[in-house]
């Protein structure tokens, strides 16, 4: 993202666009009436935005990789720009229409587009030059469409890669369970789905999916329907009368998802008293959803012995193995990410290879993966997001999968992803790549859900669960016992260890936002000469007075920690698909590859093999450390009271249920399941310590069989009860070893298990403030 804000400026001046910048004086005032009013609304919001725009990034050079776009981006921006709305989605590439949304001064067509204009009529009204605000606003509207509605044709891939997989037979998953209009009313009940508001209950007439003001709407927030290309020979898909089945079958329809699909969410501040009829205003993109139930989403209709349903069975939900297609072959689930104040996360150094020309160049990048993996930029971290779920699957990612039932040679590992030859083979991969910026800018415009501004849906106040008495003493806390690694405000190295040498470091450092910094310091503190004359300037904290929103504390610092001392289930440090010579190389730096390899454990016999498997490998084999894996990055805690349970995988702390046994989203609900986690978070996992964590180990709950056909060699059947690990963490192409032998999920980061009970105590509501 070095050169786009300038690229952006030229085309959005060269163009005449539905959301371009208005020269006449008169429409200017207009439109600013507009915003005026919609701002006394937007008033109400309880989510923070940040009007922070990719110029801001440009002028702090906080902009990141070498690499600027595909040459055919590069060589005709205005064609691109042009037809935005026409190639958020594509057939094989050639555009599938969506409409343009209109001005903001004009009727929406839908509430989605009215929600997009009052999140922007909030933001960059403080920038003096009109142009240059409008642009901003422009860029961020466009950059949401970008997050719910940009599928780039990954509606053909399911069919064309897992459908051999689980069926056998190149087919869609069957999505009818939850697609079927009939459904509407438990869609967040049973699969944790969100309804679009925008939709209704449909009948016969709609074939039985949901009517919906945008035509490609699906009726679930971030899945979009596209009319089959390829209907069974003698059917119509626009106009034949609906068939039995044709919902499972794909028939008439063919589903994309967008991003939305898993990072669009209830707001932790404003959640919707029902959760089957919410409105946008209680819908964010910027917060990962914690309640999706993928398992039941994508393999919820399969026969319950398949080796697909056990195995995605046992992820959690919230959390997605995001590795499952292009496969490291390891049982690694993941919680999709909270995506705020994005501007405040550190940089790093870094040498990367230019994709298009190979050359060597050092530059800013952040760690955006748990593992720090997609290190060369955010452009290139976000355009990878959507090969992964199915953009070009067929040109450029699936070729370089090892080839089914191999053993030796090229067919039997990952070769890598090519993006030179994708952005030359694959049209998809340029109508995604020409929109990367707007959609940084939307990312960027999201901010921190704060509990003090929460309102419950029977109305009690977020500021009823937050005992502010005990915060300052947790603020203290924090800083001795946290904030070594959950600040961006850093250490030297020298204290790091010294707790009462950070506590001295951090004495007047704010660790949540400017507004609550009285209640986070204490009044005493707070009005003491000590803390007005070293950390206040002009009335404000010194950190926010000098930096003013780039002051915040992004509660991490994003450093790379090896595996075995954070102690957490390692398979997921032990991802390797941005290894030399695999899938994702192109996408990793040459110093993330370079980093010094932590210790490797003992690799263990595989458990499918008959009488030897299970324990180490006698010959002396270990389990693959190197090469840039073997680390988790140091996380934000912003929000972290809504983001319950924890870890990488979810696997730490209960998921609370309502009587209806839906999980419960609502703000007593959040803070009920942080309060649990928190709990375990600072309890032992030694089993010998009273009391401690009790280990928990997924195992599959039905006997399993692969399908008939299948990427890689058969497995022998398995009864119930064997951990998934044993299956989900072999390589069928190379099946002596397991390629991850780590199975207790809930256990490690064991810092802050020593603390009192009171420090216990104090710590969980300070952390509730952030």
């Amino acid at each position: 993202m070095k050169n786009y804000w300038v690229l952006f400026i030229s085309v959005v001046f060269v163009l005449s666009s539905p959301l371009g910048v208005y020269a006449d004086d008169h429409q200017m005032q207009e439109n600013q009436t507009v915003a005026d009013a919609q701002t006394e609304q937007e008033k109400e919001y309880t989510r923070t935005l940040r009007s922070v725009s990719i110029k801001d990034l440009v002028d702090r050079n906080l902009t990141t990789g070498i690499y600027e776009g595909a040459p055919k981006v590069l060589a005709n921006p205005q064609e691109y720009a042009r037809n935005f709305y026409n190639t958020l989605a594509s057939n094989h590439g050639d555009p599938i229409p969506q409409y343009a949304p209109p001005p903001c001064d004009s009727e929406q067509p839908t509430g989605y587009d009215t929600e997009g204009c009052n999140i922007v009529s909030v933001l960059f009204n403080d920038v003096e030059d009109v142009a240059e605000k409008e642009l901003a606003k422009e860029m961020v509207r466009k950059g949401r469409d970008v997050w719910f509605k940009g599928t780039f044709g990954n509606q053909h891939y399911p069919p064309f890669f897992f459908g051999p997989i689980v069926y056998g037979e190149e087919k869609p998953m069957d999505k009818s369970h939850w697609l079927d209009t009939r459904t509407r009313g438990e869609r967040f009940k049973k699969w944790g789905l969100i309804n679009d508001p925008d939709c209704e209950m449909g009948d016969e007439s709609t074939f039985w999916l949901d009517r919906c003001k945008d035509p490609h709407s699906s009726g679930v927030v971030g899945f979009r329907k596209y009319f089959n290309p390829n209907p069974p020979e003698g059917f119509n898909p626009r106009s034949d009368p609906y068939q039995e089945g044709e919902i499972a079958e794909g028939k008439r329809y063919l589903i994309g998802h967008a991003c939305a699909t898993c990072h669009a969410a209830f707001d932790p501040t404003n959640p919707p008293k029902d959760p089957e009829n919410p409105k946008w205003e209680h819908i964010t993109g910027h917060i990962g959803n914690q309640y999706s139930n993928n398992p039941l989403v994508f393999f919820g209709n399969l026969p319950k012995e398949f080796y697909v349903h056990q195995l995605i069975n046992a992820v959690r939900p919230g959390a997605v193995d995001t590795s499952l297609a292009a496969s490291d072959f390891r049982h690694n689930p993941g919680t999709q990410n909270n995506i705020t104040d994005f501007h405040n996360r550190r940089v790093f150094k870094h040498q990367m290879r230019h994709p298009i020309t190979g050359e060597l160049a050092e530059a800013n990048t952040r760690h955006v993966l748990k593992g720090g993996e997609d290190s060369v930029g955010e452009k290139l971290a976000l355009i990878r997001v959507y090969v992964n779920i199915g953009m070009c699957t067929e040109k450029c990612w699936y070729p370089n999968f090892p080839t089914s039932g191999s053993f030796f040679g090229e067919s039997a590992r990952q070769r890598p992803f090519r993006i030179k030859q994708c952005a030359q083979d694959c049209e998809e991969w340029n109508q995604a790549d020409a929109k990367m910026d707007d959609l940084a800018a939307y990312l960027i415009a999201g901010g921190p859900f704060y509990l003090k501004d929460a309102k419950d849906v029977d109305g009690k106040k977020g500021t009823d669960f937050i005992d502010y008495a005990k915060v300052p003493q947790g603020k203290t806390v924090y800083a001795r016992e946290c904030a070594r690694c959950h600040s961006t405000k850093v250490a030297p190295d020298a204290i790091r260890n010294d707790k009462d040498a950070l506590e001295d470091f951090y004495r007047g450092h704010i660790f949540g936002r400017e507004d609550d910094w009285q209640l986070e310091v204490g009044e005493k503190f707070a009005n003491s000469n000590e803390f007005q004359k070293q950390y206040v300037k002009d009335g404000r904290p010194l950190q926010f007075a000098e930096k003013g929103v780039f002051g915040q504390d992004w509660l991490g610092n994003d450093e790379l920690v090896p595996y075995t001392e954070i102690g957490t289930n390692r398979c997921r440090a032990l991802h390797n698909n941005h290894h030399k010579g695999h899938i994702f190389e192109e996408f990793a730096s040459e110093t993330y590859r370079e980093k010094p390899a932590p210790p490797a454990e003992n690799a263990m016999i595989s458990p499918l093999i008959p009488v030897i498997g299970g324990g180490d490998a006698w010959f002396g084999g270990k389990e693959e450390v190197g090469g840039g894996n073997g680390y988790l990055r140091n996380v934000s805690l912003l929000s972290i009271w809504s983001h319950a349970p924890f870890l990488h995988n979810n696997a730490l702390g209960k998921l609370m249920r309502r009587p209806d046994g839906s999980i419960d989203y609502t703000v007593a609900g959040r803070i009920a399941m942080f309060e649990d986690a928190m709990s375990e978070l600072l309890m032992s996992d030694d089993p010998d310590v009273i009391p401690h964590r009790e280990p928990i180990i997924s195992r599959i709950k039905h006997p399993t069989k692969l399908p008939i056909k299948s990427a890689g060699t058969p497995l022998l059947p398995e009864p119930a009860g064997v951990v998934v690990g044993h299956i989900a963490s072999n390589n069928p192409h190379d099946p002596v070893t397991l390629k991850c032998a780590d199975f207790v999920e809930n256990k490690g980061h064991q810092f802050g298990v020593d603390l009192t009970l009171s420090e216990k105590e104090s710590l969980i509501e300070f952390l509730k403030t952030l």
